[in-house]
């Protein structure tokens, strides 16, 4: 029998589904989503402004499968076709009438979901092209001078191996330089799975040149964090005036400028104003944030997308396991989707021979849920690996992914340590088979366990959102010891360390009165030690890996100039940092939600408390 293989090399396979994907050709704006979203994240309104304010052309979002990529692309396809998608989501009147400006007929959006179908990674450069040039000949009506969008979602899943080893079938980036120089009105947006993958992708194409100057940052969806699921909760929160509203982005800048300047001043009057919002009392605050430790953002999104209003009782219901409501079969499904998910992403990400390890290790941290530190030895016995094969490959592929992370020992070169996270709690509890009633009351220590985790995942966000792509310590979240006691989280920032004291159960005020306070102690001692001047992070590794030569160069440049608050060493091969300017205790403690931000200025360096819920709102 001959083996026909024109179909794939034509294109043919995946111009005929074109239409079904692309429902919005032949119904028009009626193809829209709009009653689907109850809520939109915030990668949504940065994504539609790099197209749009910052006018960029091509625009990748990576992030792990399950964090919400294929619904963020189907959001874009409607704010661009929809008036009543602009109408309901768009928030600010001035920005509302902007958006009306850049609608589009609905035949000048191509959506492709690369996912869907393995035999799209047969001959994929030649079926892609193929695909474009269809819509463009026979769909897009003026395709030189109307601004069209094409969106490839799961664009990693078109990479393999040739013969030879060698990352070579599937080099999507070429095809996307190409197929964006020849429409100066034309934009893509696609997705993958890993930003470091993407950034090496780009490296040695021209795509700089037609993105309006420098590539620009890759846009990284994490699991829905407690900021969006809050405005899920609460609507009211989304709907108010813009003056009544938390500005993340402005306390983020004034936590950035209190690090440079040595003040922090400007951060305590800035997040003290911006608190003012709080829309309900410390045991409603408390409440959700058990909801959210409980469900996570996974398994928020997997509800809502079961026509369950994420604003109503019936959704505490369904995480409580309450009458008929089986909890457990949500969580199954989102379970055996990760453990898939795990098994495509390894493959794609390649490096690691045992992909089934990932998620014995992953399993392994949700039962145990560790909250200090354990002991090399210790856990490659447990999960039968070398410290290698954990470090280089383990750690590695659940870093990229945002899936699991470790927190390395400060000022340490050889460290016999280390803590580490799974980022989703709803992730822990499905292994676990837990509900909000064991975290609430069931599981000693669980609730604790599972909001220290919660607070980790988005001190890395914030890491990620405060410093520059070039920078070293970019999402590098390291634990100190001290003489006593550890401090639990220490963020860079533009090369300045902000150690930060985790307290569950004890507001500043009680931990300044007692007297056995280890950890406390321990932040003190950290603010008055000169252990930043030898902590060192690599500028040719990230997250276990090294990077390419092009990058490291470009981040010794980055940490060479004059603001940076770090130094280059002698060698050029690793950053130390600068010196601490205070230090800030997170608390989920009743007494904290109720005080507020509060400040204690005994020793030379002040300490500022953040009630856990402000600062999770800040990523």
């Amino acid at each position: 029998m001959a083996f026909d293989s024109e179909p794939f090399t034509s294109g043919h396979t995946l111009i005929q589904r074109l239409e079904e994907y692309n429902p919005w050709w032949e119904r028009g704006r009626e193809a829209s989503l709009t009653g689907e979203y109850s809520s939109l994240q915030n990668i949504f309104y940065q994504t539609y402004d790099d197209l749009h304010q910052q006018r960029r052309r091509l625009v990748p979002i990576t992030g792990p499968d399950g964090a919400g990529k294929s619904a963020l692309l189907k959001q874009l396809v409607s704010a661009h076709i929809d008036p009543d998608f602009v109408e309901k989501f768009v928030r600010d009147a001035d920005r509302r009438e902007q958006a009306q400006d850049h609608l589009v007929p609905p035949s000048n959006v191509l959506y492709i979901p690369l996912r869907d179908d393995p035999v799209f990674q047969l001959q994929p450069e030649d079926q892609l092209r193929a695909a474009v040039d269809h819509f463009e000949t026979h769909v897009l009506r003026r395709p030189r001078s109307s601004p069209h969008y094409i969106l490839l979602d799961d664009l990693h899943t078109i990479e393999r191996p040739n013969k030879r080893g060698n990352q070579d079938v599937g080099r999507w980036e070429r095809l996307l330089t190409d197929v964006i120089a020849e429409h100066d009105e034309r934009r893509i947006v696609f997705t993958a799975l890993s930003r470091s993958a993407v950034r090496e992708r780009f490296e040695e194409t021209g795509v700089a040149d037609v993105n309006g100057g420098p590539f620009g940052e890759t846009r990284m969806l994490y699991p829905m964090g407690f900021s969006d699921f809050l405005k899920m909760r609460y609507r009211d929160i989304e709907l108010a005036p813009s003056t009544e509203r938390f500005d993340e982005s402005a306390v983020r800048k004034a936590l950035r400028e209190a690090v440079e300047t040595g003040d922090a001043d400007r951060f305590v009057a800035e997040i003290e104003a911006q608190n003012g919002d709080a829309i309900t009392d410390s045991s409603t605050v408390r409440r959700e944030i058990a909801n959210y430790c409980t469900s996570g953002g996974m398994l928020t999104l997997r509800i809502a997308g079961d026509d369950v209003s994420i604003d109503e009782e019936q959704f505490v219901d369904i995480i409580r396991g309450r009458d008929d409501v089986d909890f457990e079969s949500h969580q199954r499904e989102l379970l055996m989707g990760f453990r898939n998910d795990l098994l495509h992403a390894t493959t794609n990400l390649g490096g690691v021979k045992d992909a089934l390890g990932l998620e014995r290790f992953c399993a392994l941290t949700a039962h145990e849920h560790p909250t200090g530190d354990v002991r090399f030895d210790e856990l490659t016995d447990v999960l039968n690996v070398d410290r290698r094969t954990l470090r280089d490959k383990y750690l590695s592929a659940l870093s990229r992914l945002h899936l699991l992370s470790a927190a390395q020992e400060y000022d340490n070169q050889r460290p016999r340590k280390l803590r580490f996270y799974l980022r989703d709690p709803g992730i822990t509890n499905a292994f676990c088979r837990n509900d909000l009633n064991d975290v609430l009351r069931r599981e000693p220590g669980l609730d604790e366990a599972l909001a220290k985790a919660v607070a980790f995942d988005h001190t890395v966000r914030l890491s990620n959102e405060l410093n520059h792509p070039h920078d070293p310590k970019r999402g590098v979240v390291k634990f100190w010891v001290g003489s006593k006691g550890a401090v639990d989280f220490v963020p860079k920032i533009r090369g300045t360390p902000v150690p930060i004291l985790w307290s569950h159960n004890r507001a500043l005020d009680e931990l300044q009165m007692s007297r056995y306070t280890p950890d406390f102690d321990a932040l003190r001692e950290f603010l008055k030690s000169d252990a930043y001047e030898s902590e060192r992070d690599r500028v040719d590794e990230q997250m276990y890996s090294p990077v390419t030569d092009t990058f490291t160069k470009q981040r010794r440049a980055y940490v060479q100039q004059d603001e940076y608050g770090g130094e280059l060493s002698d060698d050029g091969k690793a950053t130390f940092d600068g010196e601490p300017a205070f230090g800030i205790v997170v608390s989920n403690a009743r007494s904290a939600l109720d005080e507020g931000i509060t400040v204690n200025t005994d020793d030379s360096k002040p300490i500022i408390q953040i009630p856990l819920w402000t600062y999770l709102r800040l990523e």
